[in-house]
């Protein structure tokens, strides 16, 4: 009960209290029925009573008023305390010093308002910065929960959902990582790599543990992903190892003219092979960095198609007659089959694909005189295949086969011509239209690639 409303029933008792005694001492004083009946004594008892009752009546009825005002904003103010601001306090008149109270408290309500607002949106633009990260971020406690982890963690580590209030022994499961979260709970920063493997692929993450003065959080780990990076620079080392590789023999071989020429008078028959051979490894040299440039461009998004509709079979019949006159293919018969099928394409670098596979087919499978090049439509695609009888691909080299600088044979990398990269080139201008191509061996001997264009 509110402390007025306990003043006001005691105030009354003590009216009653005061009546009683009124009339006890009325009959003390010998005022009783021989001078007053009863009913006079009990009537003078109320009027005293009723005389004293008045003025706390009045009281009563402003304090009651403002003993319910009190507990009303006494109630919205613990609410807002709580955390509840859906109720205005100011919603009615207030007399007094309690208006005044009234409006404090009102605009205490909206300064909590703003800056849970304030809070929500500065909470909202973390988490979409945390979110857009392209590392991955983990936040524990001095207990080793997790207090907040974004998406790119969770992707990291091979989890779904909220990884918020779990621990991070049960998420980690690495011993290195575990190690750096302890040392980071001790108050010591570490950094390192560690290999992990989640959802069948295996990651080179480079993590980043440090300690944070914090009551709610006490270590934070940054990870990222450095499996682009290394595959990069793997991908580089590899590329400056076979380019070496391929332009040696050239420059090998105009090193040997040179010095020739450098030797002393040569016969004109001896000067024109050299001349030759000059020649030929410089062709060769500059094949390898038109080559190279166009794969570069390629791969880096510069080349636009040109695509126009065109009759499929029709470009594919008239690139087979022209390999099929080329001196390179005298023992060699090449069939087309297929019939008239539209597609929109960019005709150049269609012509460029198949040139390149009818190109190594002749390499590498033209010994038994045979290369089929199929048509025929599957679906909403075309589906080209080409074909030779020659010694086919070894199993453990089909997925490398479109690889740059990739040989099948190494060791008749000199013998047979080419640079390496025309399947690679093959392979991306593929994809860049949309579709896929593939090499497998033929049970009855020699390879077959098969090339899905989409229509």
């Amino acid at each position: 009960m509110h402390p007025l409303r306990t003043i006001l029933a005691v105030s009354f008792a003590l009216a009653v209290v005061v009546a009683a005694a009124f009339g006890f001492l009325l009959s003390r004083a010998g005022v009783g029925p021989s001078s007053l009946s009863g009913i006079e004594i009990a009537g003078l008892s109320a009027a005293v009573f009723i005389v004293v009752l008045i003025p706390w009546a009045a009281v009563s009825a402003w304090a009651f008023r403002r003993a319910a005002d009190l507990e009303t904003l006494t109630d919205r103010a613990h609410q807002i305390a709580r955390g509840s601001v859906g109720q205005t306090v100011a919603d009615r008149e207030f007399h007094g010093e309690l208006d005044d109270l009234a409006r404090d408290i009102e605009e205490m309500r909206q300064v909590v308002i703003r800056q849970r607002r304030s809070f929500e949106e500065q909470r909202a633009t973390m988490q979409e910065i945390l979110a857009g990260l392209g590392e991955g971020l983990i936040a524990v406690d001095a207990r080793g929960r997790i207090v907040f982890s974004n998406q790119r963690a969770v992707e990291m580590f091979g989890r779904r959902g909220d990884l918020a209030g779990r621990s991070f022994l049960e998420i980690v499961q690495r011993q290195q990582l575990v190690q750096a979260f302890d040392l980071a709970l001790r108050g010591e920063a570490s950094s390192g790599r560690a290999a992990i493997a989640a959802d069948g692929v295996e990651r080179q993450i480079e993590m980043r543990v440090f300690p944070l003065l914090s009551p709610d959080i006490a270590a934070v780990a940054l990870f990222i992903d450095m499996t682009t990076v290394e595959r990069l620079q793997r991908i580089r080392r590899d590329f400056l190892d076979d380019f070496s590789h391929e332009v040696r023999t050239p420059l090998a071989g105009l090193r040997s003219a040179a010095e020739s020429f450098d030797q002393g008078p040569l016969t004109p028959d001896t000067e024109e092979q050299l001349r030759r051979i000059m020649l030929r490894q410089i062709g060769r040299i500059e094949r390898l960095v038109q080559d190279i440039a166009e794969l570069n461009r390629i791969e880096s998004g510069e080349l636009t198609l040109a695509r126009s509709p065109i009759d499929l079979a029709r470009l594919l019949e008239d690139l087979c007659d022209d390999f099929a006159g080329r001196p390179e293919s005298r023992n060699v018969k090449i069939f087309f089959r297929g019939d008239s099928l539209p597609a929109n394409v960019d005709p150049a670098r269609i012509q460029q694909i198949f040139s390149n596979l009818l190109d190594n087919a002749i390499k590498h499978g033209g010994s038994r005189g045979e290369i089929s090049v199929e048509l025929r439509e599957r679906g909403h695609e075309a589906l080209v295949r080409v074909s030779d009888r020659g010694e086919g691909i070894p199993p453990e080299e089909v997925e490398r086969i479109f690889h740059r600088f990739y040989r099948v044979d190494k060791s008749r990398s000199q013998e047979t011509p080419g640079l390496g990269l025309g399947l690679a080139i093959t392979k991306h201008l593929v994809l860049l239209h949309g579709g896929t191509v593939r090499a497998e061996n033929r049970p009855e001997g020699g390879a077959v690639f098969e090339v899905m264009l989409p229509r």
